[in-house]
């Protein structure tokens, strides 16, 4: 561009193009027409010259023609004179003149010498030869003619005059040479001053002799010096002066005009680029009178429209951004509504919004930086919205109520500020005359709608944030804000040297509330629960809801309160029966607490160390509370090792399984096994039953623990039938969530499926305790493994508080009499007695009784004497692995005769009696 510039000055690329194209539609046609027509008239002028020279050519060749005849004819008249003998010396000198010089005259006889003529043929009568020579310089044309009369042949030769004959005079034009050539190249004479320029014109003409004067014609050749054209070479300078005048003066004219119609562009090109650097203030002038003025006009009017454009995008950008920062209405009414009023280019504009049951306007002028706010008392936006419709709307002074003084307006236009299908608000304008209502609402539209989404992001931030910190159900702090509020009681507490307190609370058999009541009694009795224990608590202390039945509480005055004192009035608060749907509820809860820095010193700590202690205080007795020890720490961390090792054992397989026989009271034979798991681990050792069985069912390891011991169980015992091992049955343990697990049934098929045993001979073992508590549960998964042929015992019978009633609906085929009652029957008459009535009951309902844990002969002697059917205990055989399983057939002869020294067993019938 700048090159162009500085060439020209022209200023722009399309001058610079338009400038090229003039200049090819100027200088191209001149040179073309002044090409073709000098070509034409050179073409003519040296058409015309070769014309004049081939004419001048034959014209002297002519003369010359002439001139020999005048001199043949007076040579003719000389000899018929001479014929007639009248040619004397008088009548000679007259026929001399300056045309014809007389050389020689002959007179001879014809005999003496036959008359030749030039051609050979002999006896001619005239002859005329034409001959030439040089003589010196000069060229002599000469002539004989000899004429015969029959008796006399007069031959006469006479030389032309060259002044005659060439005649130089008669040569017409200028700067030429004319030159007559003989036949053998040789030059004649020649006329006229030489010609020297290779380009000079020639033009050759022939004069034919032979026919006549028996002589080789000549060759009359014309030259004439180019320069003999002075015309053309005038034509061809005028020309091309015209010619570059006349371009000259286009390129000028074409220079003035580009100049003056191209210069606005160049503005216009200015004021573009100021415009792309966001310069919207340029402004154009143009003083002609033309498009370029009108384009001018429109120009500035659409810098002004951008500029309004893009200072509303930088407006609603701000917004965006304001509104991804934080989604405050507070902050974008203070940032963007003072800046409105010019964008809108409206006196004031007002955003009413309903707040607190009322409506409030925020008010900003065009020429007041200050927000103005209004209450507009007695106001809300139903009012507006009756106004408003379903769409924009204008209201009149008498509509504006309390704003039409704030406003200053006659009219003002409104925009609904809608979230959803709500009205939230309304966006006011002051009417501008000089602008349409259309576009003052399409200018405004775009802030109405960012207004509205800033309210529902506002609405949104706070739905999210209570979704995120607050319990869904009771509005209490959910776990998330409880570390947040716990993380910054502890290090206020760091920071001045206090302590707090942290309470773990389960409410007591909340589960069969849910079952018995339904779940939505549930939430509102966790709700009414949250609500006594927020009504117990203080200010500065924190109760949040963790989820399900439990609840913590961040007690940040313990040392003005211990924590016992908070939790009995707690506990108080609970006394009182929850009245739900016309149903009492009576509830209880656990508490656990730990006390900051004692049971920790980071938020994790004490509240894992709280759950410890809540869930030893439920251990204890239900409704009760536990402060933390550093021995359930211990207990917890070893529990959970064991868990990890038990997934490991599970794993690879390293669990075995123990077989403990059932003996026959009546003759000493081997009744069953009952298969007992047993763990020992590379680093805890040897892990009892009682210990590992209660974590599997917690963790949910307990399903896989039962189905691995249900196949090994009934594999070994097909491996001792297939040995010819008299065995009846083989017992295992299942746990009451293997009882409710859909896959237990799944899981017993497998093994009978994969062992071969008959279903018979499979005993499946539960507790009295797991019965006690859900017997309508287990009664059916229980009477479908009935229905399959496989025998069921009730262990620990007892011990569960079994009803008569729901013992007798119990699918039970055998009752196994707990150790704790076998230890005592010998030495205590009650024991006994409850032994007794057990055997009594379990024969009476048609069930089997054995009796565990018998360890010495005055056990087994009372137990014989009080009927029990079988027994099994370390007096007769410890739990043995399955390959040792063989040997027990030895030991029946010393269990026989044991049994021979004890009492004899009483019959059924007799006890019945």
């Amino acid at each position: 561009m700048a090159s162009h510039t500085s060439f020209t000055g022209l200023g722009t690329r399309v001058a610079v193009r338009t400038f090229l194209m003039f200049c090819a539609c100027a200088v191209v046609p001149s040179l073309l027409v002044t090409t073709l027509g000098y070509r034409i008239v050179s073409a003519s002028f040296h058409e015309q010259a070769d014309n004049r020279l081939h004419d001048a050519t034959k014209a002297y060749g002519l003369l010359l023609f002439e001139r020999l005849r005048q001199a043949d004819e007076l040579l003719y008249e000389l000899a018929g004179a001479a014929l007639k003998d009248e040619l004397g010396a008088n009548q000679l000198t007259r026929f001399e003149s300056s045309r014809l010089r007389i050389v020689d005259i002959t007179t001879m006889t014809d005999d003496a010498n036959p008359v030749t003529d030039v051609s050979g043929a002999t006896d001619a009568k005239d002859s005329l030869v034409l001959s030439t020579q040089k003589i010196g310089q000069e060229p002599e044309v000469s002539l004989t003619i000899k004429r015969s009369d029959g008796v006399r042949t007069v031959s006469i030769v006479g030389a032309l005059q060259n002044d005659y004959l060439w005649d130089n005079d008669a040569i017409l034009l200028s700067q030429a040479q004319l030159c007559v050539h003989l036949q053998d190249g040789g030059i004649l004479h020649c006329s006229g001053e030489p010609v020297t320029d290779d380009s000079a014109l020639t033009s050759n003409w022939s004069l034919f002799l032979p026919p006549r004067y028996h002589a080789a014609p000549w060759s009359i050749r014309a030259t004439q010096a180019n320069t003999a054209l002075g015309t053309l070479a005038s034509l061809r300078r005028t020309t091309l002066v015209v010619t570059i005048a006349s371009i000259l003066i286009a390129l000028l004219l074409s220079v003035v005009q580009i100049r003056r119609s191209h210069y606005p562009l160049t503005q216009l090109t200015q004021a573009a680029r100021r415009m792309g650097k966001r310069r919207f203030d340029t402004r154009l002038t143009i003083s002609s009178k033309d498009e370029y003025a009108k384009l001018g006009r429109a120009f500035n009017t659409m810098t002004r429209s951008l500029s309004r454009q893009f200072l509303l995008l930088r407006t609603l950008a701000r917004i965006d951004r304001l509104i991804l920062e934080e989604p405050s209405m507070a902050l974008l009414v203070k940032r963007v509504l003072p800046s409105l009023p010019r964008l809108l280019e409206s006196p004031a504009v007002a955003l009413v919004l309903q707040t607190n049951e009322e409506l409030t306007a925020y008010v900003a002028r065009i020429r007041s930086p200050a927000i103005q706010v209004f209450r507009l008392q007695g106001k809300t936006l139903s009012a507006l919205e009756r106004a408003c419709g379903d769409a924009d709307f204008e209201l009149a002074a008498a509509d504006c109520m309390e704003m039409s003084e704030a406003l200053a307006c006659r009219r003002v236009l409104g925009l609904r500020i809608d979230v959803g299908t709500r009205l939230a608000g309304v966006l006011l304008l002051s009417r501008n005359e000089r602008l349409t209502n259309a576009t003052q609402r399409r200018q405004a539209r775009p802030l109405a709608r960012r207004f509205a989404i800033a309210l529902g992001s506002e609405e949104r931030r706070v739905t999210l944030l209570r979704q995120a910190y607050y319990d869904a159900l009771t509005g209490l702090p959910n776990r998330q804000l409880f570390k947040d509020r716990l993380e910054q009681d502890l290090a206020r507490a760091r920071q001045t040297g206090t302590s707090l307190a942290l309470l773990y609370i389960d409410l007591d058999r909340f589960k069969n509330v849910n079952d018995s009541l339904g779940h939505s009694v549930g939430d509102q009795l966790l709700c009414e629960v949250g609500k006594r224990f927020s009504a117990s608590l203080s200010g500065s202390d924190t109760l949040a809801r963790l989820g399900g039945d439990e609840f913590v509480v961040i007690a940040a005055s313990h040392d003005l309160e211990p924590a016992h004192v908070l939790v009995e009035r707690l506990q108080a608060s609970l006394a009182e029966p929850v009245v739900i749907q016309g149903s009492q509820c009576f509830i209880r809860a656990s508490f656990g607490v730990t006390v900051y820095p004692r049971d920790g010193e980071d938020a994790e700590s004490l509240l894992r160390h709280a759950d410890t202690a809540m869930y030893r205080a439920k251990s204890s007795g239900r409704g009760g509370m536990a402060y933390f020890e550093e021995a359930m720490n211990r207990e917890v961390q070893y529990r959970l090792h064991v868990e990890q090792r038990l997934r490991i054992a599970l794993r690879e397989r390293t669990l075995r399984l123990a077989y403990q026989p059932k003996i026959n009271l009546l003759d000493g034979s081997i009744h069953g096994v009952e298969a007992l798991a047993r763990w020992q681990d590379v680093e805890l050792g040897y892990v009892s039953p009682t210990v590992f069985i209660p974590i599997a069912e917690e963790c949910g390891l307990i399903e896989e623990l039962g189905a691995w011991a249900l196949l090994e169980a009934c594999t070994v015992f097909a491996k001792c039938l297939s040995e010819g091992l008299n065995l009846q049955h083989v017992s295992v343990n299942a746990s009451m969530r293997q009882l409710h697990d859909a896959r237990f049934l799944e899981d017993v098929g497998h093994a009978l499926r994969v062992s071969g045993i008959p279903p018979g001979s499979l005993e499946i073992e539960v507790t009295e305790s797991m019965l006690a508590d859900n017997p309508t549960e287990a009664a059916a998964t229980l009477n479908r493994l009935r229905d399959l042929g496989i025998r069921v015992a009730i262990d620990d019978f007892g011990t569960g508080y079994s009803s008569m009633a729901a013992l007798s609906a119990l699918p039970a085929d055998v009752l196994k009499i707990d150790r704790s009652f076998v230890d005592g029957c010998d030495a205590n008459p009650t024991t006994a007695s409850v032994v007794e009535a057990i055997i009594s009951m379990a024969h009476v309902l048609g069930k089997v009784t054995v009796a565990e844990g018998v360890e010495t002969r005055e056990q087994l002697a009372t137990l014989r004497r009080l009927g029990c059917d079988f027994v099994q205990g370390y007096l007769f055989a410890q739990p043995l692995p399955g390959d040792a399983l063989a040997q027990l057939p030895l030991q029946v002869a010393a269990w026989t005769e044991l049994l021979s020294n004890c009492h004899p067993r009483q019959s059924p019938a007799r006890l019945r009696a």
